[in-house]
């Protein structure tokens, strides 16, 4: 059963061919084949358990000719023939998806669209995705209980991709859009910063962790503000 998270992303695929990395018993491919919005796809799992798992869901939904399982690391499962049109890659921290575009961006032809959901830090999927010529044309956050999680869409821009630091950190287009839960997300960073900056006694003794807190406070605070003129 795809979550909706996952029913989230599925809204953002295009074309007719998908790449999912690490696709998690290919819950997202087969709900998007079954609902007509893509033709075919190519799951990516990096250990045995998950390939076993998305062979298995893959033939009991009968849709082993259009879907396919192969065991390799991040975006090395591709092959020079292969038709992309829409990359996914879901349910990883961000550090880890930044680092499976980064290493594997070579095995990539063409200029497919990305989406990736992050389930924290998306910051050097911002990062990234920038240097290889990729801008963000969507982002939104959904939250979960506790949690929050990004989702990003990135799709290669004709001219070179330059984000601030504050859009690199929080995100452009949700700068930009000011949803609620983004800003519901940045008033308790907001809280959570000080609280922490109010229990440390000895602020000169921890001069690096006050002036790290006090700086990420101030990018807080400045979208926060830019938002409250808006």
């Amino acid at each position: 059963m795809l979550n909706q998270r996952l029913k989230k992303v599925s809204e953002f695929i295009i074309g007719d061919a998908l790449v999912d990395i690490g696709s998690d018993h290919a819950y997202l491919p087969i709900y998007a084949v079954d609902n007509k919005i893509i033709k075919k796809a190519i799951c990516g799992e990096i250990a045995r358990g998950p390939y076993d798992s998305s062979v298995k869901n893959v033939q009991q939904n009968k849709l082993s000719e259009v879907i396919k399982i192969r065991l390799g690391d991040g975006l090395s499962v591709l092959r020079s023939m292969d038709e992309v049109d829409t990359i996914t890659i879901c349910g990883m921290g961000g550090p880890l998806i930044a680092e499976i575009i980064e290493e594997g961006m070579q095995f990539v032809h063409g200029k497919p669209r990305f989406i990736t959901q992050a389930n924290t830090y998306p910051y050097p999927i911002r990062k990234i995705m920038a240097e290889h010529g990729y801008k963000i044309t969507e982002e939104l956050q959904l939250r979960d209980g506790p949690y929050f999680y990004d989702i990003l869409v990135f799709d290669p821009s004709d001219e070179p991709v330059e984000y601030s630091e504050a859009e690199l950190r929080f995100g452009p287009v949700n700068i930009e859009k000011r949803e609620p839960v983004f800003i519901g997300q940045l008033e308790r960073e907001k809280s959570h910063i000080e609280k922490i900056l109010n229990g440390i006694n000895d602020r000169e003794k921890n001069i690096d962790k006050v002036n790290r807190l006090e700086s990420n406070l101030k990018y807080v605070d400045e979208v926060l503000e830019n938002v409250k003129d808006k």
